[in-house]
């Protein structure tokens, strides 16, 4: 008996020692930090990002296992753009746009990461970022050269430009007696370089520095940058659009008194004056816009030039086709001869008939171009419809345009929000000014043959267009 108590001892020390950790639960090691690390790379955190449709993205890092690409999750605000159009996810690295049926609105919004490994660990992120659209982009390195440092290579490659071209003055004066009055009496300076290419280089130059002063301003408007490129387009094209509305004009005017004058020389020559001295009567008495041309022309005969040479170099500047035709056919008719005073006559018949039946032609025009301006006011009144309803379609449901493959998981992704109206309003500034171009550029092709006859009518509706857009709807 004292041998079995002996026993029964041990065996209840033994038990009261092994006993408690045998029927424990096995212990897990203790928790360490998370394996799974989330670095966010765009829009770095607390960045102001211009953007309203930014590109998410983030990269990975896990020690203990893989990271599963089919459980990871990006949200930004209430949106969830798992899976969404563009979305590129690896088991490094995470990237996805935010659609464009999603612009995001101007003010502050949180990006939230989660993403699971095969070993079931889990890990989130959340940053925040800024959308301004006044904000300054940081250029790549193909468009990172600043709009000041432009103005600089410019003005360098000007002096040194204007180095050598005095340079080669000095040379040639030096060694021809180059003198400017006799050089500019010979080759007279072409009129497109001072009413186009002149105004187009300032005009180049003016985007740069408005751009620059735009981009590196804060708070200015957003449309501030449409501004600079309307002005841009007046710089450009007004004094062209000016000079090519007045030689319109005067080519008329050079065409009426051209008929005019052909009536006048057949009776002259009815009373028995050859041409030329027709000519050069007619040129004495002659107050309208030939008046120049005729003496000019007078001067060359009594020098005794050639009728037929000193017609056609009377007839050339006014850059006319219908005067150059009726100008040759009086020069053949001279040199053939016989009842050249009955064909000056019917010549000018002709020509007067071109001349009314051109007019005429303005004149019925004239309905058709006020159709084309009515045509554009109703286009303006049908987006600033659309602009007053804009907010009404966030209800709109698109869930049809991806085939209701649901690419945006999580919320209410399948309908639009509010639309940005101020966005909105800024797209359909820019759609009428092309708008406002093409159309002036019809006008002009359609009432004259030429677009260029139609750059007056293209600034008048930049010019109502800006004016609405900016001023009475804003």
């Amino acid at each position: 008996m004292r041998g079995a108590a002996r026993i029964a001892t041990i065996v209840a020390l033994v038990l009261l020692a092994v006993g408690p950790a045998l029927l424990a639960p096995t212990a897990h090691a203790a928790a360490g930090p998370d394996p799974i690390t989330i670095t966010p790379v765009s829009p770095s955190p607390g960045s102001q990002e211009p953007s309203s449709t930014p590109t998410i993205q983030a990269s990975f890092g896990d020690s203990a296992a893989s990271v599963v690409t089919s459980d990871i999750y990006v949200t930004v605000g209430p949106y969830n753009l798992t899976d969404s159009t563009g979305w590129k996810a690896t088991a490094t690295s995470v990237s996805c746009p935010v659609p464009n049926i999603l612009p995001l609105k101007p003010g502050v919004w949180n990006i939230t990461v989660s993403v699971t490994d095969t070993a079931q660990n889990t890990a989130n992120l959340t940053w925040n970022f800024t959308v301004n659209p006044n904000a300054t982009v940081a250029g790549t390195p193909v468009f990172s050269i600043k709009a000041q440092t432009i103005l600089l290579y410019i003005g360098v490659g000007a002096l040194v430009a204007a180095a050598v071209f005095f340079a080669y003055i000095w040379y040639l004066r030096q060694t021809t007696r180059f003198a400017f009055r006799k050089y500019f009496a010979t080759h007279p300076v072409q009129k497109e370089y001072l009413v186009l290419y002149i105004p187009l280089v300032a005009a180049f130059v003016f985007i740069l520095i408005g751009l620059d002063y735009v981009t590196g301003t804060k708070g200015l408007p957003s449309y501030a940058t449409d501004l600079v490129v309307v002005v841009a387009i007046f710089i450009a094209l007004t004094a062209y659009g000016i000079d090519a509305r007045h030689q319109l004009n005067r080519l008329r005017q050079y065409e009426r008194a051209f008929a005019q004058f052909l009536f006048e020389m057949a009776d002259a020559m009815r009373g028995g004056l050859d041409p030329a001295k027709a000519l050069i009567e007619l040129s004495k008495t002659h107050t309208n816009v030939l008046k120049r041309p005729l003496a000019i022309a007078a001067d060359g005969l009594q020098l005794g030039r050639r009728f037929d040479v000193v017609m056609a170099d009377m007839v050339r500047p006014m850059k006319s086709r219908l005067i150059s035709r009726y100008g040759a056919l009086i020069s053949e008719a001279t040199d053939v001869g016989g009842e050249t005073a009955t064909v000056v006559y019917r010549a000018a018949k002709d020509m007067d008939d071109f001349v009314k039946i051109e007019e005429e032609r303005s004149n019925q025009l004239t309905l058709p171009i006020a159709v084309i301006y009515i045509a554009f006011g109703v286009l303006m009144a049908v987006l600033f419809a659309l602009l007053y309803i804009a907010p009404e379609l966030g209800t709109l449901n698109i869930g049809f345009i991806n085939g209701g493959s649901g690419a945006l998981k999580g919320s209410s992704g399948s309908s639009v929000p509010r639309l940005d109206v101020n966005t909105l309003h800024e797209r359909f500034f820019e759609l009428m000014l092309i708008n406002s171009l093409g159309t002036g550029a019809i006008i002009g092709a359609f009432s004259e043959g030429r677009a260029r006859y139609g750059i007056v009518h293209a600034l008048a509706l930049v010019a109502a267009t800006t004016v609405t857009f900016l001023f009475l709807f804003p």
